[in-house]
């Protein structure tokens, strides 16, 4: 279900070892929870997992903004420096320009390769798996855990 077999993402400015611990926390409070027959408690700790799934929900979003915003305004960067160089290559002089062609030249091609590597970085945010996992897990926990531990005990 999970390509990259990991069952933490890799989210900017979310901290592996923190969501290991929330994982960690969640599974063990369950389990002992649930063997212990306490059936007010086992469903609450589903929200641990809720609140996992929403907290990569919130984080790649944001992410994904960082990236997007990004690459808009290296592509304004990027028509703008294009269109100098036009200027240049018509005028068939670099006249009030501080940059020389070949400069800008390699200025455009620097900026086209920062643009598609944070283009990159968006595409591989896809922690969506992630997300419906641990809330449709928490969810069910959290809603349907005391019939769960009522039907064990």
């Amino acid at each position: 279900m999970i390509n990259n077999k990991s069952l933490i993402p890799d989210v900017k400015f979310l901290r592996k070892e923190f969501m290991l611990a929330m994982l960690i926390l969640w599974f063990s409070s369950s389990v002992v929870a649930l063997y212990m027959g306490w059936d007010s408690v086992f469903p609450a700790i589903g929200s641990i997992a809720l609140s996992i799934g929403l907290s990569i929900f919130l984080t790649h979003r944001y992410t994904s903004q960082e990236e997007r915003r990004l690459w808009d305004n290296q592509e304004e960067v990027q028509q703008r420096m294009i269109w100098r160089y036009m200027q240049m290559v018509r005028s068939g002089r670099q006249g009030a320009d501080p940059m020389s062609l070949d400069q800008l030249g390699d200025r455009i091609e620097d900026s086209f390769e920062s643009m598609l590597s944070s283009k990159r970085a968006e595409a591989e945010l896809e922690t969506y798996r992630y997300e419906m996992v641990y809330s449709v897990l928490g969810t069910l926990q959290w809603g349907l855990g005391g019939m769960l531990v009522d039907w064990i005990h």
